[in-house]
């Protein structure tokens, strides 16, 4: 091989390597933009979640005393309709 081919040989190959650490330079960029963008939008949810959860208190300040009120009376009627599920009913033969 001639000085002249391999030296286009390696000016090509340089080339290549460049291209190649400029898409991965972008890469890692767009990566950046990503998890910077990622940290806002956690960010910003998190705060409408606080938000919600305020205006919902404030909307139903007793919806915890509510839900267990509702709970309690379900565990009750659970608790005296399994005897009659489990009882066999009488025939009428």
């Amino acid at each position: 091989m001639s000085n002249k081919d391999e030296t286009a040989a390696t000016r090509l190959w340089r080339d290549k390597v460049q291209i190649r650490e400029q898409e991965r330079d972008d890469a890692r960029a767009r990566l950046r933009v990503a998890e910077e963008k990622l940290a806002i939008l956690s960010a910003e949810n998190d705060l409408l979640a606080t938000e919600n959860a305020r205006l919902r208190e404030r909307l139903n300040p007793n919806a915890d005393r509510d839900r267990s009120e509702t709970e309690r009376q379900m565990a009750e009627l659970r608790g005296a309709l399994m005897p009659l599920l489990s009882d066999p009913l009488p025939t009428t033969h």
